[in-house]
């Protein structure tokens, strides 16, 4: 290498170094700070896409999660009010029951035709109140069927979970038509305070088998649900093992490796301190040419 003055070629290959060692100290410098491989496209514009893509599928299924949740919920809240009725429909079972006894006195019919109205009053007090989200839960009549409720799993418009109408009736539809009914199949009912008194044992009569089918029916519908619940629940399980899957896989291209980077980092303030030394030495090579010209 000649001996100049106005290049000083040796420094600027130690600033060149330098230079890139600081670089990629500010970058491990950046990854270890943020916890993340990738903070801008640069780092790497595949992996970002990349990552990019298994965020939008993480975050639909974890929506689809709080979705099927609340799904959940839903299905709890009218089985529970089914629970309900259906320990009040035993009740009117056992009192018709009692009444229809030939040794029971009138104000003793009297007495139990009262209790039976208020719990009749009760279940459709049920049927009215029971919603979720203000949505009536048991709206449906005994000839509706169909898929009432659609739960989102996930962006995949596709990917639901339907529940049946079936699931869903009004728990008080039977209280006015069949757990009540005359002999002969008219409207009158214990609900009704124009029967005859001596009309109310013929009614108890009825209502004995007609408190016993609404019992089944009641049962029926709270097993439709259970069943549903088992069906989100399974669905659930099944998501949120894919979204810890997707978020591994994304961890596994976006995240800091905390380990390489950090020997990077000291790779970088070797070479840093290395280049600054050697710099140092480089703006002194020029030197020489002082003692040529004495």
């Amino acid at each position: 290498m000649p001996s100049v003055l106005n290049t000083n070629t040796a420094s600027l290959y130690a600033s060149k170094n330098l230079q890139s060692a600081q670089n990629k100290m500010a970058i491990s410098v950046e990854r270890l700070s943020s916890g993340l491989r990738i903070n801008r496209a640069k780092d790497d514009a595949a992996g970002l896409g990349i990552t990019q893509s298994l965020t939008a599928q993480i975050n639909s299924a974890n929506q689809g999660i709080r979705n099927l949740n609340d799904g959940v919920s839903m299905v709890q809240a009218a089985e529970g009010a089914i629970a309900a009725a259906v320990e009040m429909g035993q009740r009117i079972l056992t009192l018709a029951t009692q009444g229809a006894n030939g040794s029971q006195s009138l104000a003793g019919r009297t007495a139990i035709k009262s209790e039976m109205q208020q719990l009749l009053t009760a279940i459709s007090s049920i049927a009215t109140r029971t919603k979720f989200s203000g949505i009536s839960l048991f709206s449906e009549t005994a000839a509706a069927t169909g898929t009432l409720i659609t739960l989102q799993s996930s962006n995949v418009s596709s990917d639901t979970v339907t529940l049946d109408s079936k699931g869903f009736r009004n728990i008080g539809q039977g209280i006015g038509g069949s757990i009540v009914t005359t002999d002969s199949g008219g409207a009158a009912s214990v609900l009704s305070n124009n029967i005859a008194d001596s009309a109310v044992q013929s009614v108890m009569l009825t209502t004995v088998s007609a408190a016993s089918d609404y019992i089944t029916t009641l049962n029926t519908q709270r097993s439709l649900l259970g069943a549903y619940q088992n069906q989100i629940e399974f669905t659930i399980s099944n998501i949120t093992e894919l979204s810890s899957n997707l978020s591994a896989a994304r961890s596994n291209v976006q995240d800091t490796d905390y380990a390489s980077e950090t020997a990077a980092l000291t790779k970088g303030q070797i070479l840093q301190q290395a280049a600054t030394a050697m710099l140092a030495q480089a703006n002194q090579m020029p030197n020489v040419i002082l003692s040529l010209l004495k």
